[in-house]
Order: C-alpha cells, then sequence, then structure tokens
C-alpha cells in the first residue's frame, strides 16, 4: 500500500512538471517574434503609433502569436498578462502613472504572468528565463517604450 502511495504521488508531480509549452517550437516562434517586436519597435520610432496603447496593442499582437506558436497550455494566464499590460499602458495615456510606476506595474504582471502559466525562468527554456532575450517580453524596463509621446488634445 506504501509503495502505491508513493508511486501515485510520484506520478503526480511529475505530470505537475509537464511542460506548458512546446520547447521544440521555440527557436523558430522565438525568431518571429523578434521580427514582429523590430517591427512595432520601427513603427513607435516611426510615430506612426499615437498612443501607448496603441504600442502595446502591436506588442501584444506579437506576443500572442508567440505563445500561440509554442502552444502555450495556459492561454488563461497569457490573457490576463495581455490584460494587465494593455490597462498599464492606457493608464499611462491617462497620464495615472509615470515611468517608474509603469516599470513596476510592468514588472508584477511579468512575473506574475510567469508563475500562472507555469513557465518558472529558473525551469524554463531560456528564451522565458532572459526575458531580454524574449523579444515579446523584454524587460520591464524597455516594455514599453520611453519618453514623452504626445498626446492627442
Amino acid at each position: 500500500m506504501s509503495r502505491m502511495l508513493t508511486t501515485t504521488i510520484s506520478a503526480l508531480m511529475l505530470a505537475s512538471c509537464a511542460p506548458t509549452y512546446d520547447g521544440s517550437a521555440m527557436p523558430k516562434a522565438a525568431a518571429g517574434l523578434q521580427q514582429e517586436t523590430i517591427g512595432c519597435k520601427s513603427r513607435w520610432t516611426a510615430k506612426e503609433f499615437k498612443t501607448y496603447s496603441e504600442w502595446q496593442a502591436c506588442q501584444l499582437t506579437a506576443e500572442r502569436s508567440f505563445v500561440r506558436a509554442i502552444a502555450l497550455t495556459k492561454m488563461d494566464a497569457f490573457d490576463v498578462y495581455a490584460a494587465g499590460m494593455q490597462a498599464l499602458a492606457m493608464d499611462r495615456d491617462a497620464h495615472r502613472v509615470i515611468d517608474g510606476q509603469v516599470r513596476s506595474r510592468a514588472n508584477d504582471i511579468y512575473w506574475r504572468f510567469l508563475a500562472d502559466c507555469g513557465c518558472r525562468p529558473e525551469r524554463a527554456h531560456p528564451v522565458f528565463a532572459n526575458s531580454a532575450s524574449f523579444g515579446g517580453y523584454p524587460s520591464p524596463d524597455d516594455h514599453m517604450p520611453s519618453g514623452n509621446l504626445s498626446q492627442p488634445h
């Protein structure tokens, strides 16, 4: 009986460690994300976006393509992440937050996403572990373009 219980507990522990995404799809998906992120940043630099919300929507579209490409099993965690980042961009557009608050909130939203999706950096693919190399999830300091954006009046 004790051996059966140990085996059952071990099986449950192993099941909980099952990958939450397809690591084999990561290189191609990361390359695609990198290209889309460069496109969003280029559009930002060219002043095609009038608000941070527009920029964030572009970035989140790229990130959503990435998590679909790697077949993230916990898309609800991504949806919460995306909603949080879009709300943060709207707060920034409305001047309800300053840059330091944006960095702090973006950091919280990002790390909560990693925890919720089971993509803990210590056991995740390096693209999750090193957010700077993960085009769609750059370090929170770089998650939204900085500087003054002309606001529509």
